[in-house]
């Protein structure tokens, strides 16, 4: 499946997801587009509440990356909030359904495709160390687990099945709807641990969007988002 077929898969599935919704932006009222961007808000929160809480003068103790542990299930739990009760939709429109069997196993096979390039990346350039991710393999084991599982789950919720679906509504275009959520996932990500995370670990995020893109289904991602966080536990072994 490749990107440039996106547009097609994505409007033919619009049609059975969202049964009586609009699926482009022409159909979308005025209302239903300020729910929307709403929405985006909610999900994307949790990248810039803590610089908000700074630039306000608060602190609640909640800094660096264990915030993402109550930051992350908050913006989940108020999206789904708001998906259920404002938006008065269903899971299945953040392609948050029931998996098939085969979605498990592509989701495995893309995590060692993911892990295997890159291996090799470090291989042949290996990286110098990382203060982010020093930071993030120095927390407590419990924290780091923690960690893991929680962005492996809100990650794919936030970044991919929420945003992708509600901004190809907006624009009527799912490339264009993938590379808004692209660029707005690897953001931070830089930030944190510097611009050389993307040649080690951008292989691994393209091919999330691609497993996306073409299975549909939040569960697959959310397997090799785990998985490939897990490898953070490999220096702790």
């Amino acid at each position: 499946m490749s990107i440039v077929s996106l547009d097609s898969r994505c409007a033919q599935s619009q049609k059975t997801i969202h049964k009586g919704t609009s699926e482009s932006l022409d159909k979308l009222g005025a209302p239903q587009s300020k729910l929307t961007m709403l929405g985006l808000v909610i999900a994307y929160s949790p990248n810039y509440v803590n610089i908000a809480l700074r630039w306000a003068g608060v602190n609640l103790g909640l800094q660096g990356p264990p915030s993402v542990l109550i930051w992350n299930w908050v913006a989940v739990a108020l999206l789904l909030a708001f998906i259920a009760r404002v938006e008065k939709r269903g899971l299945e429109s953040i392609s948050l359904t029931k998996p098939h069997w085969k979605d498990v196993l592509w989701g495995i096979a893309f995590w060692v495709i993911s892990t295997a390039t890159s291996i090799v990346l470090n291989i042949i350039a290996p990286p110098a160390q990382n203060k982010g991710l020093d930071t993030i393999t120095n927390l407590p084991l419990p924290v780091l687990i923690a960690l893991i599982l929680t962005t492996g789950i809100t990650e794919e919720i936030l970044f991919r099945g929420y945003p992708i679906k509600r901004l190809q509504e907006l624009t009527g275009r799912g490339w264009l709807a993938v590379l808004i959520s692209f660029s707005i996932f690897v953001l931070p990500h830089i930030r944190f641990f510097g611009p050389e995370w993307l040649l080690y670990n951008g292989t691994g995020v393209v091919l999330l969007y691609v497993l996306y893109v073409w299975r549909r289904n939040l569960w697959p991602c959310m397997i090799m988002h785990i998985l490939g966080n897990a490898l953070l536990l490999v220096p702790r072994t």
